[in-house]
């Protein structure tokens, strides 16, 4: 792979981190516009008002910005979740912590052009690297929530099992929320309806 042919900088100093911060983010600009496969990486140093070397001197490829734009994407996703739940030290109610919750997922996916997802979509079944980081962000979401709803007394009695159903229930519900297929479906009972499927799963620990 190239990743493992060519060393890149770690940026130490502002400047240099600055410098970074903006390929990233120029990067995400043009994947939403132009998508992944219609993206290059003059396109990306020209949006960041940069030379294609700098670009390199980052990152490896094309491919490695975008790993990096989603483990960004994933890992705020993971922070928003978390304090969600945290509403339950509040006294919140769980069902609409869970509500709130599918309302934040599909606020993110508002966020992505429709280009743009169905192509990081279409990588999750045809790349090796991104398949690897759905899997690994959906463990790491999945052990996050599960600690944090276990220090509110709550688990997942069948984890890996509901974890699966849940994830794949989630995914479909998200996507129909933003980009829609038609069905005539009424977005608030669709969300209302997951939501006590969700807190079904959910089992109160032993005290």
């Amino acid at each position: 792979m190239g990743s493992e042919k060519r060393s890149v900088r770690a940026p130490q100093q502002k400047r240099s981190i600055e410098k970074k911060e903006k390929i990233i983010e120029a990067a995400y600009r043009t994947f939403m516009e132009k998508g992944y496969f219609g993206t290059n990486t003059i396109d990306i140093a020209k949006e960041a008002g940069l030379s294609t070397g700098s670009v390199y001197s980052y990152f490896v490829d094309k491919k490695n910005i975008l790993l990096v734009c989603l483990d960004r994407f994933g890992n705020n996703l993971i922070e928003e979740i978390c304090a969600e739940i945290e509403g339950l030290s509040k006294g919140e109610d769980i069902l609409t912590i869970v509500k709130n919750i599918l309302h934040i997922l599909a606020i993110s996916h508002e966020c992505q052009t429709r280009l743009y997802h169905d192509e990081v979509m279409s990588l999750k079944y045809r790349d090796d690297d991104v398949q690897n980081y759905f899997a690994t962000i959906q463990k790491t979401m999945m052990a996050t929530i599960v600690d944090k709803i276990d220090t509110y007394g709550y688990l997942f009695p069948h984890e890996n099992e509901q974890t699966f159903l849940l994830f794949q229930m989630v995914d479909g519900i998200e996507d129909e929320l933003v980009f829609g297929h038609g069905l005539h479906i009424d977005q608030d009972v669709l969300i209302d309806e997951c939501a006590k499927i969700i807190v079904s799963m959910l089992a109160r620990k032993a005290e």
